[in-house]
């Protein structure tokens, strides 16, 4: 794991808007993956994930 990249896109990713946004995650995929790369912790305050209606398929 390339620690620098991570907080690299992290900064960058931060810096894009100041307002909040809200991601929905659609597809159980998603959610589980989010969950087992720590994703969810690696994202600014100002960008919430929400779990959608699972896999439209």
């Amino acid at each position: 794991m390339n620690r620098d990249l991570i907080e690299t896109l992290r900064t960058a990713i931060s810096g894009e808007s100041e307002k909040p946004i809200t991601l929905m995650e659609v597809c159980g995929s998603h959610t589980m993956a989010i969950s087992r790369f720590g994703i969810r912790s690696l994202l600014p305050e100002t960008i919430r994930l929400i779990s959608g209606p699972g896999c439209p398929v």
